[in-house]
């Protein structure tokens, strides 16, 4: 992913999510309401554009790209 454009409404609240705080994919499962699946996709997505990394295993957090986007 090279541009926030390319993200979708799930890809956002997850961002949101993650400015309040590491999370799992199962807790943002229950928080976005999607199923796990959809939101590792989306997790990889975040991983890729840098705006998450991943800190251990099942563990992500927000970057500084990450959170600039979720405060326009």
């Amino acid at each position: 992913m090279d541009a926030m454009a390319q993200l979708d409404d799930l890809h956002e609240q997850i961002l949101r999510e993650l400015a309040d705080g590491r999370c799992t994919p199962r807790y943002l499962s229950g928080q976005v309401g999607e199923s796990r699946q959809l939101v590792s996709d989306r997790l990889s997505d975040l991983l890729m554009g840098d705006y998450a990394v991943k800190v251990d295993r099942g563990l992500y957090q927000i970057t500084e790209e990450g959170r600039a986007e979720v405060e326009q």
